[in-house]
This record gives C-alpha cells, structure tokens and sequence, in this order.
C-alpha cells in the first residue's frame, strides 16, 4: 500500500499543483498500459521527429485529435496494421479504455498521448505525418474562434504534414462543415478533395468507421454528418 500511495503521489503531483483530496482511480491506471499511454510531456517531446523510432518501422504515421475512448483509433489501427497511428486524449478514464482496447487487440501500431492538438509543434517533426483525423470537435458556437480547425491548425501542418498528406474532418455541425469549405478556399497548400453532406449516404460510407459519438447521434437523432477530406498540395 506505501508502495502505491507513492506512486498516487508522484502522478497527482505530475498532473496538478493543489493538495490532494481525491483523486481519480483512472489517473493511476495510466501506468498499467506503458506500451501504449504516453503522458509526461519530456518523453513525447524527446520523440519529436523520431515517432518511427518508437514505433520501430517506416511505416506512414497518422494522427487523430480526440481519441474519446478509443472505437476509431483501434479499428483504423486494425485495418491498417502497415500504417502507425497517434492518438491524443486529456481524459484519464478515456485514455485507459482506448488503450485496453488496443491491447485485447494485441495493436503494435498505435499509442495514445494526454496531449492538446493545439500543442502539434512541440512533439511532431518535420513533415513527420501523413494524415490527421478530426471527429466531430466542439463547434464552438458564438466562440468560434476557439475551434480546432481554423488557419492556425493549418499554419502547424505546414510543418509537420508531408505534402499529399490529408487532413480528415466529421462533424454534425452544418455550419461548421460549410465554414470549413470556405477556409480552405483561401488557404494556398491546400484543397478540398472530397466533401459530402450526408457521409453515410455517399460513396464513402462503407469504410466509414464510426465514432462512439457517431453511434450515438445516428442512434437518438435522425441528423446528416458531413465530411471533408483536405489535402496539402505543396
């Protein structure tokens, strides 16, 4: 028990800076999946530029922003086993799923991080990605300034996203969806290559791998998802 209070400890300390009270149960569980959860900042860092080092292959490197519990990531990465996918997630409890999931599977292509997207610079490298995954992000309704996707997200994959790398987007949101259709007009490395207003009707539904969000909206609500795929040209 002294044991484990220590390591309670020394991770509460990691993640916060105020006195312990209580603590979630999730937050130790992080260290019972050290193949596939990634949470002190200095080590994802020290991987900047050398993912393919962790990973152990050359294979193209793929990233999704918002992992939630992990459905997406551990599919794309069981479809795709010659191709390595980053996972970023801040929840304790999502993280722990995602990565169990991923090991039931026995997955060697995929790892999560408790990471913020906006922090892409500081542990991917040079033209390290080859695509990034964006599901249904918060729109930010009357603040949208603050979403994901905005010029500053692409001034970031002007460096880390090789050229003909594509950036992947869902999301229930009309006018997000359209919003984003007219950014990427004005941006000059990149282009819409594909769009639709009701995925699961068009050509790309039978690949489309549902998010948990996903099952849940199209389960309770009888509502259209968009969907653009935005590729960097130069």
């Amino acid at each position: 028990m002294e044991h484990k209070e220590k390591e309670i400890e020394e991770l509460w300390s990691y993640f916060f800076k105020k006195p312990r009270n209580n603590y979630n149960p999730y937050m130790l569980r992080l260290l019972d999946f050290p193949d596939y959860i990634l949470f002190k900042k200095k080590m994802m860092d020290e991987y900047k530029g050398n993912w393919r080092e962790f990973f152990g292959n050359e294979n193209p490197i793929f990233l999704e922003i918002g992992t939630g519990s992990g459905n997406f990531t551990k599919e794309i990465a069981k479809r795709n086993p010659d191709q390595n996918f980053i996972g970023l997630e801040l929840r304790f409890k999502r993280l722990c799923l995602a990565a169990s999931k991923c090991q039931k599977e026995n997955l060697e292509n995929v790892v999560f991080l408790r990471r913020r997207g906006e922090e892409l610079l500081e542990f991917l490298g040079k033209d390290e990605l080859s695509g990034l995954y964006i599901n249904f992000p918060d729109p930010w309704e009357g603040n949208e300034k603050n979403r994901m996707i905005q010029e500053k997200l692409f001034l970031a994959l002007d460096s880390i996203l090789k050229v003909g790398g594509i950036l992947f987007f869902k999301t229930d949101h009309d006018q997000y969806y359209q919003d984003v259709l007219d950014l990427v007009k004005n941006l000059e490395n990149y282009q819409v290559i594909y769009h639709t207003a009701d995925l699961h009707q068009s050509e790309k539904a039978e690949n489309n791998i549902k998010t948990e969000f996903e099952h849940l909206f199209l389960h309770k609500h009888n509502k259209n998802i968009n969907y653009i795929e935005i590729q960097k040209v130069k």
